[in-house]
Order: C-alpha cells, then sequence, then structure tokens
C-alpha cells in the first residue's frame, strides 16, 4: 500500500493549498488499487497509466484523457519526491471534441415558442415566466445559469442595463437591454402571478411557487416539455436545448454585421465580451456549425481578396 499511503500525503498537501481534490483523489485511488492487483505497490510506467486510463469501454476519448490529466501532479509528485515513477507528458491521449452541435433557432421557431407558452403551461405563472425568460435569451444571449441567479437589483430599468453574474466565470458583466425587453421583464416583475407567491424585493427575480428562485434544471424540465408540446424536435443532428438561445443569438449578430458590411472582425471581439467569454475561441466555436454564415463568411473572404 506505499503508493496508496503517498498518495494520502499528496492530498493533504494540495489541500492545504486550497484544493478540493474530490475527482483526482477517487481516480488516483483507482488506480492505485488497480495497480496493487498487478503486484506493483511502489512504482509504474506510463504504459500502465495508459492502460489504466483507458479502461472504461464505450466512452468518449475524452474520459480516457481526464483520467489520465488527473494523474499527471500525482506523478510529477512522486517523481520529484525520487519515486521511481515517471513524469507523464500532456496529450498522450487525444481528448476529440465533446461540443454539441448547435441548434440554430429560425425567427418563426422562436416567435411558436414565445407565443405558446400561455397556451402550453395550465400555471398562468409558469407560463409568463418560461416567456419571459426565453424572451430574455433570446434577446441577450445569456446562459440559463445566469439568468435563474438574476437578482430583482441586478435589473436596472431606468439605464436599461442588467448586471450578469458570470456562471462559468467568476467574471461579472454588464448587459444594455432593449427598451422592449425592459418593458417585459417590468410587465414580469409587476404581474399579479409573481406578486402572488410573496417575493423578497431583494432576492430572485424569476421566482418559482414559494417566491424564490428556479433551479436551471426546472427551466430545462419545462423547456423540454413545451417544445414537445410545440413540435420542435432534432434537426440534422441537433437537438432544441436552451443554451441554443446563446448560439442563436450570436449567429444572428453575425450574420447581420457580414450582411451590414461591418467589420466581422470587430463584431466578434463584441460578442466575446458581451457573451461573457474570456477566449475568443469559444465564441469561434458558436459560429462555427452554421452553413449560413459560413456562406457569407467566403463571399466575405473571396470578395476581401478581389480587392
Amino acid at each position: 500500500m506505499r503508493l496508496r499511503d503517498e498518495l494520502e500525503k499528496y492530498l493533504t498537501t494540495r489541500r492545504a493549498l486550497g484544493y478540493q481534490l474530490v475527482q483526482t483523489e477517487r481516480e488516483a485511488g483507482q488506480f492505485c488499487d488497480w495497480l496493487a492487483k498487478q503486484g506493483k505497490t511502489d512504482t509504474f510506467s506510463i504504459d500502465d497509466a495508459i492502460t489504466w486510463a483507458r479502461q472504461p469501454v464505450g466512452v468518449h476519448p475524452a474520459r480516457w484523457a481526464d483520467r489520465l490529466t488527473r494523474l499527471r501532479p500525482f506523478a510529477a509528485y512522486l517523481n520529484a519526491a525520487g519515486w521511481n515513477v515517471p513524469v507523464i507528458p500532456r496529450a498522450l491521449l487525444p481528448r476529440g471534441s465533446t461540443r454539441t452541435t448547435p441548434f440554430i433557432y429560425t425567427q418563426n421557431e422562436l416567435d411558436l415558442l414565445l407565443g405558446s407558452c400561455p397556451l402550453v403551461f395550465e400555471n398562468r405563472r409558469v407560463a409568463i415566466t418560461m416567456k419571459t425568460i426565453l424572451g430574455l435569451l433570446a434577446a441577450t444571449g445569456m446562459r440559463i445559469g445566469e439568468t435563474t441567479k438574476l437578482l430583482v437589483p441586478d435589473f436596472d430599468s431606468d439605464q436599461h442595463v442588467l448586471l450578469v453574474r458570470g456562471a462559468k466565470t467568476p467574471l461579472d458583466r454588464l448587459i444594455a437591454l432593449h427598451p422592449s425587453t425592459t418593458k417585459a421583464l417590468l410587465s414580469y416583475l409587476s404581474s399579479p402571478e409573481r406578486a402572488a407567491t410573496r417575493p423578497d424585493p431583494q432576492g430572485a427575480l424569476f421566482v418559482s411557487y414559494q417566491g424564490t428562485g428556479f433551479s436551471s434544471r426546472s427551466i430545462e424540465q419545462h423547456y423540454r416539455y413545451l417544445t414537445a408540446a410545440v413540435g420542435i424536435g432534432p434537426r440534422d443532428g441537433a437537438r432544441p436545448r436552451l443554451h441554443d438561445f446563446r448560439h442563436t443569438f450570436a449567429t444572428a449578430h453575425m450574420v447581420a454585421a457580414y450582411r451590414n458590411g461591418t467589420d466581422p472582425q470587430r463584431t466578434l471581439g463584441l460578442l466575446a465580451t458581451w457573451l461573457g467569454h474570456t477566449n475568443v475561441a469559444d465564441t469561434y466555436w458558436y459560429l462555427s456549425a452554421t452553413p449560413e454564415l459560413i456562406a457569407l463568411a467566403a463571399q466575405h473572404l473571396e470578395t476581401k481578396n478581389l480587392t
């Protein structure tokens, strides 16, 4: 159990620095147990690490890469401590792509979804909440996790601004609202259905029947019910998701930039900031799977090369 014992020392040292390491503890522990069954308690090779990482059958290659990645710091620690253990190089196992193909909504589909909320949901509070949230997602490109975290004080109706608290990153940002979006939010805030929940004036903007905030999971469940009811299903290998309102928002702005002769690189940079991306490559991904946009980009490049 020598490697197992050393793993405990490693975890203690790293946690003292503030790391949680829950997954590392589980998977590195499993690796040590697997090694022990092979008769190895004080050493292992890179081949051992790769063989163990690739054990799960029928999973995406990214899962194997993640398992090996969690072993790398532990192996480096053992190597530095003088154990007969090699440093595991990066990128030994390819990750592949885990990106989901986006579902780009047409304007008719967006209109259908918003218009159907009062018809599909019998509960009036749920109906107006879903309609307002979907409208906000379509108009701003926010993440659903950011939307459910909104507080009433985050909404400045006088300045037409929302303070969006980072969901995937710790970066907060301000988003400008169109007056029509401000009007829709004010209508929701003053609705009798919302008031009936007796919400905290400083609490969640979108409220459940208890007057507290919705979870993203609840909104996603309502959305799946809505799309099934109106007949919007998978298309071209993509299924409709709430997150795809964000893809649709980004794509629409880039299409408009190309068609209106606006500098697409400038628009892309603005979108990265608007969407809360810390890396513009993430914004590129949002735009990479749209045939219309790819065609416009190719046309723009061809025109540029001819001038």
